[in-house]
């Protein structure tokens, strides 16, 4: 009887060490899928930025080294968010009012998934600007119901947002017209959000028309 007991120990023994194994090469399975995924991600939207955005933009720590007067910039934090100003240099924009955390403000916004490449109609999941809701309903999209043109409220801090674009907002002015960027862990993560498939980067064109 104790050989048997001790066999079945060891057996179980056995068995959680093989549990545990199994499980311990799944998560650097999955961790190393998900990182082959935002690297693939950072480096598309780097590479859009760099030599298909019009503009072709460079890394704001790239601006000393530029011999351009007013040279067009990408800021970026980490490897995840990316941020484009294109008013940047507009005369009186310093003077405006600028966007902290507890500021409150409007926007109008049209949100893509990004797929490497300028955006398109068929990519667009969510907006609040007439022109883009008009691109829509030239695709034949009855827009009656679930768009709205009325401008987005926001208080930065307050306000529910996907984190990315919280830390994006920051610092930009009155009236900038601002694009963002976010792969997947910036953006909705690994959940499947309305049209956005899990894992998406996504792409936000945003035009900030009041600041209080």
């Amino acid at each position: 009887m104790c050989d048997i007991y001790l066999c079945m120990r060891r057996i179980e023994k056995i068995y959680y060490i093989a549990v545990a194994v199994l499980a311990t090469l799944f998560a650097v399975a999955c961790s190393n899928e998900n990182d082959s995924v935002l690297t693939q991600q950072q480096t598309n939207i780097e590479r859009y930025l760099k030599n298909s955005h019009s503009p072709r933009l460079i890394n704001e720590e790239e601006i000393a080294q530029s011999i351009e007067e007013e040279p067009q910039f990408y800021t970026r934090w980490g490897l995840n968010i990316y941020r484009y100003i294109a008013t940047y240099y507009d005369e009186g924009r310093q003077d405006k009012p600028e966007i902290s955390l507890g500021t409150t403000f409007d926007i109008t916004y049209t949100a893509y998934i990004f797929t490497g490449n300028k955006p398109k109609v068929q990519d667009m999941y969510a907006t609040n600007d007439e022109e883009s809701i008009e691109e829509l309903r030239a695709l034949g999209l009855n827009t009656t119901y679930e768009w709205t043109t009325d401008p987005m409220r926001i208080t930065l801090g307050e306000t529910e947002l996907i984190s990315g674009l919280e830390t994006a907002l920051q610092g930009c002015r009155e009236d900038d017209e601002v694009e963002i960027y976010l792969t997947y862990e910036s953006a909705n993560g690994k959940h499947y959000v309305g049209k956005v498939p899990s894992k998406s980067p996504v792409m936000w064109m945003i035009k900030i028309v009041n600041v209080e």
